[in-house]
C-alpha cells in the first residue's frame, strides 16, 4: 500500500480590490472609451474622404457633361 498522501495545499485566495486598484481599472476603462471614440471618428472621417474621392473620380472618369447635362437644374 502506498504511503499516506498529504492533504493538498488550500487554493490561493483572491486579494480584496483597494481603492488604488478600482480607481486605475476605472482610468483604464475611460482611456479605452476615448481611444474607441477617436477610433470610430478618424473611420467615419476616412470613410467619407473616400466615398468623396469615388464620387469625384467617376465624375470626372464619365465626364461632367454626361452626368450635370446643360439647365439640369431646371428638372427640379
Amino acid at each position: 500500500m502506498p504511503a499516506a498522501i498529504p492533504e493538498r495545499a488550500a487554493p490561493p485566495a483572491i486579494p480584496t480590490s483597494t481603492r488604488q486598484h478600482e480607481q486605475a481599472l476605472a482610468e483604464r476603462v475611460a482611456y479605452h472609451r476615448e481611444r474607441e471614440h477617436v477610433e470610430r471618428s478618424r473611420q467615419l472621417r476616412g470613410l467619407l474622404i473616400l466615398a468623396f474621392i469615388v464620387i469625384v473620380f467617376s465624375i470626372v472618369r464619365a465626364g461632367f457633361d454626361r452626368v450635370f447635362p446643360p439647365s439640369w437644374w431646371h428638372l427640379w
